[in-house]
């Protein structure tokens, strides 16, 4: 095996620009595949990831939904976390909110805005000012660059502008890129409880259940207690949450798009396969006489079938490589103008190289097929 790839090496080597030529198609065919498959598993992660990681390993989500739009104050209550504690097999009940942002009207001057606003972060990247964490009742706020260009045409910090009657100093400007959602405004976790924390409703009880427990069973059972014993039963509604499920959906439906994009770009694999299976005939043709006088000292058929085979594939192969490199080049150029990151896996490569390596066998066989069926006394006689 080692000799026939050394040979298939030298053979490809006797005629480097030919050879080369023939490989483009799948240099440029790997090097596309590789790039929209990076962008596309980028772009997945980068939403998943925005979506946020969901641990529901032994725990079951309980969600409330308020029949109107008027309905916006209702949720789980204590009495209503404590009737679901008392269910077999829960272990604690927590209430939370799916929305963890408050609605506010912002004021600067005659200049009015409807806006979002949340607690500030751990860490926040700031185009102007310095971040800290804002301390007690810190009247301090940090709001978007979309707003700060809403209210002032320069000098933006340290201005005064009002949110829902409290007035607050801008301490810094932040961007929201388009990838990452961002609310209007950051204000201290102190202010926030106190002046905005009563928009957010409890709409979510999060029970944590024990190992053995059959989690399917506990979630019906919780949403037929709510049912009948829920505060908020006749304003609304509960069901079960998946977010899990959600974002596995979401996930796949991401891939499927990028597999049939790339599908596409695929295709001009085909079209390289067709011009190696013109070479490979070539190939045949200028070397009869040397398959002849192998013939004549003892290789059968299924030997010269599979040098021929073995230098299509090697052909291909380089060609997938040097694809692969490609393709990692083209990435590092579309990164710099991509708000996400495109990101490479295994998986790329691991089919680019069997594809590479397909494009060899199934392209090459019919020429290396017509070498081994090449009869010993047609050959000589052409010599």
């Amino acid at each position: 095996m080692t000799d026939k790839i050394l040979i298939a090496f030298k053979s490809i080597g006797k005629n480097k620009n030919r050879n080369f030529l023939t490989m483009l198609g799948i240099i440029i065919g790997i090097a596309s595949v590789i790039c929209i498959l990076a962008i596309g598993d980028g772009f997945a992660h980068t939403v998943t990831k925005g979506m946020g990681n969901h641990n529901t390993r032994n725990k079951v989500v309980i969600m409330y939904q308020p029949t109107t739009d008027d309905n916006t104050d209702g949720g789980f209550t204590n009495n209503d976390e404590a009737v679901l504690e008392k269910i077999p097999g829960v272990e604690q009940v927590k209430l939370a909110s799916s929305v963890v942002e408050a609605g506010a009207k912002a004021q600067y001057k005659t200049k009015n805005v409807t806006m979002s606003l949340n607690k500030q972060p751990k860490h926040l990247k700031l185009v102007k000012g310095d971040y800290f964490q804002m301390s007690g009742a810190s009247n301090g706020v940090y709001i978007s660059e979309d707003l700060a260009h809403k209210f002032f045409k320069k000098n933006v910090l340290n201005r005064l502008i009002s949110i829902d009657g409290t007035v607050f100093v801008v301490q810094g400007i932040y961007h929201i890129s388009d990838m990452n959602y961002r609310p209007d405004a950051y204000v201290s976790k102190t202010i926030f409880k106190q002046l905005f924390a009563n928009q957010i409703s409890k709409d979510e009880a999060r029970l944590s259940v024990s190992p053995k427990a059959n989690k399917k069973w506990i979630g019906k059972r919780a949403v037929k207690q709510m049912k009948k014993m829920g505060e908020q039963k006749n304003i609304g509604t509960y069901k079960v949450s998946n977010p899990d499920q959600v974002s596995k959906q979401f996930t796949k439906i991401l891939n499927d798009i990028t597999y049939f994009i790339a599908f596409i770009a695929g295709i001009s694999l085909l079209i390289a396969g067709i011009g190696v299976m013109n070479v490979m005939y070539i190939t045949v043709s200028e070397r009869r006489k040397e398959i002849g006088i192998r013939r004549a000292f003892g290789a059968t058929s299924n030997d010269i079938r599979n040098q021929f085979l073995i230098e299509s594939v090697v052909l291909c192969v380089i060609g997938g490589v040097i694809g692969i490199i490609f393709g990692y080049l083209l990435v590092a150029i579309i990164n710099a103008f991509l708000p996400f990151k495109a990101v490479i896996t295994a998986y790329a490569l691991i089919l680019s190289l069997s594809v590479s390596t397909a494009v060899g066998l199934i392209f090459g066989f019919i020429p290396s097929n017509k070498a081994a069926k090449s009869e010993l006394v047609g050959l000589l006689k052409e010599e």
